[in-house]
């Protein structure tokens, strides 16, 4: 880490004892007292101590932050800051680390405290950061201070420590109920695709390429001809699932922002849902520019690419005019995915958004029962912006719009 600066500063207690030593310095002058001299000298002393003492204390010390790559909305993230003392003598005393430059929104900064540490020596405090909404946030400088032994004067230096953290949105469970009356979940099995390269249904016939397995050699057909020719067999697949995200009229809602996070919460509940049940898993956001189309796959890999996406979701660059972006690899996969389409409103128009012949459910916001379709392990308390709004946890059944194109 490179040195950014590095100051003095006086403490809160600092700032009594400097009033204390003008009171002591005044008095001195003033009378001409030997003891008020010397009680000066103490004093005066006591300052220059501090000053020397925090600037011996954080030399040679070396501090790394350790933290993941990702957070999720309202919980708490570790961050780690592993703390080494280079001196060969001295020891490394009351040192206090925090953050000093961010970009982001927190509710807790992340913020630790080693009281001793001996000379070549490690060791490993742990603290955590809550993040206060979705987005990203940016550790910039890493501030590292000392007040030992007397606090009065605060040695500081700042360290040059950027990291990118991406704050997932809160996931909450999904009601037992909306998952029974959803098809997609309560499908079992593989569909047969139209891929060639597994070992299920037969494909066709190829031409012979050294590497082969001689047990996939077609002998009749290689015995009438006399070419060798060898089978090819379809792949199959888990069911697919691929999440609609519509935000495209948030501009005409009174509380579009806090009506987008709970649509944003919702779908990543059902990505995280749909992965757990090892269905193949795709997004799409209406409207969204930014957005590259995503790959439909299972597995848990797949779930911080679309975790990321919903996280630096930016409302203000989902345009109302633009339709969306097919999610996925293949014709196939998209034709023959259950399609989840999160909406704001009843009214919204998503024909635009699935292809024909596909199955479809929408869940809209503006449903009375969307308050229960979502349950968290603890409320969150509303932010400034963009606001977020908790959930009840009763499981009512709510009404689906589910029809076949």
């Amino acid at each position: 880490m490179r040195i950014r600066k590095t100051y003095y500063e006086l403490t809160a207690i600092g700032f009594v004892f400097a009033g204390v030593t003008a009171f002591v310095l005044i008095a001195a002058v003033n009378s001409q007292t030997n003891v008020l001299f010397w009680a000066l000298g103490i004093v005066l002393g006591s300052i220059l101590v501090s000053a020397i003492m925090g600037n011996v204390l954080l030399k040679k010390l070396e501090v790394v932050r350790v933290v993941g790559d990702h957070a999720v909305v309202g919980e708490a993230a570790d961050v780690q800051y592993r703390l080494t003392n280079h001196k060969r003598l001295w020891p490394s005393c009351a040192i206090r680390m925090t953050e000093a430059r961010m970009v982001g929104r927190l509710r807790r900064v992340p913020e630790g405290y080693c009281l001793h540490l001996g000379p070549q020596q490690s060791t490993l405090v742990m603290t955590h950061l809550v993040p206060e909404g979705r987005g990203l946030v940016e550790l910039r400088e890493l501030r590292i201070c000392c007040s030992f032994p007397f606090g009065f004067v605060n040695r500081a230096i700042h360290y040059l420590a950027p990291q990118r953290i991406v704050v997932y949105p809160r996931i909450g469970l999904l009601n037992r109920r909306l998952l029974a009356q959803t098809r997609t979940f309560s499908a079992g099995g593989s569909v047969t695709s139209s891929a060639r390269g597994g070992f299920d249904e037969f494909y066709g016939l190829r031409d012979y390429h050294p590497g082969d397995s001689v047990r996939s050699i077609h002998w009749r057909r290689t015995a009438r001809t006399g070419k060798m020719v060898v089978r090819e067999m379809t792949i199959d697949t888990p069911p697919t699932m691929i999440v609609v995200l519509d935000l495209r009229t948030w501009r005409t809602l009174t509380d579009g922002r806090a009506q987008c996070e709970r649509a944003i919460e919702l779908a990543a509940a059902l990505i995280c849902a749909g992965l757990m049940d090892n269905l193949s898993v795709g997004l799409s956001v209406a409207g969204y520019a930014d957005m590259t189309p995503t790959i439909v796959r299972s597995g848990r890999g797949q779930r911080d690419p679309l975790m990321e996406t919903l996280g630096l979701l930016n409302l203000d660059k989902v345009s109302p005019a633009a339709t969306v972006q097919p999610a996925g690899q293949s014709e196939f996969l998209r034709t023959r995915a259950e399609y989840m389409i999160v909406n704001l409103t009843s009214e919204q128009d998503f024909l635009d958004m699935i292809p024909p012949g596909c199955q479809y459910t929408v869940l809209s916001m503006d449903d009375p029962e969307s308050s229960s379709w979502l349950r968290f392990n603890a409320p969150l308390a509303p932010a400034q912006d963009p606001p977020a709004s908790g959930s009840a946890a009763a499981e009512v059944p709510p009404d689906l719009s589910k029809a076949n194109a």
